[in-house]
């Protein structure tokens, strides 16, 4: 579902602590056309504020599930946080949310 707004024209970033290459393989694994960024040190996590402290397996920070729509001017339009790692939106919602800001 949301591969295929890859054909409308929209952007998906996945930020990730994941090291590159882990990244890659889970892409090329869901045959993702979307681009994985790597946020090792959790910069941009904290810089946004989506640390989960101390939410890891072995006690360690880690980034809150978080899915972002933002719109051509920058503007967020739609946002799901999560403490949990195994709950996601629906990616019907997402891309319902992303058709919603028009061409």
């Amino acid at each position: 579902m949301l591969t295929e707004l890859g054909d409308e024209g929209i952007q998906i970033l996945v930020i990730s602590p994941d090291p590159n290459e882990k990244s890659q393989e889970l892409a090329q694994r869901l045959r993702a056309r979307y681009r994985f960024l790597a946020d090792r040190d959790l910069a941009v996590t904290r810089r946004y504020g989506l640390v989960h402290a101390r939410g890891g397996n072995k006690g360690q920070d880690v980034p809150r599930p978080t899915t972002v729509v933002v719109d051509r001017r920058g503007i967020v339009r739609w946002l799901s946080l999560s403490d949990s790692i195994q709950v996601r939106p629906d990616p019907t919602a997402v891309a319902r949310a992303v058709r919603q800001l028009g061409p």
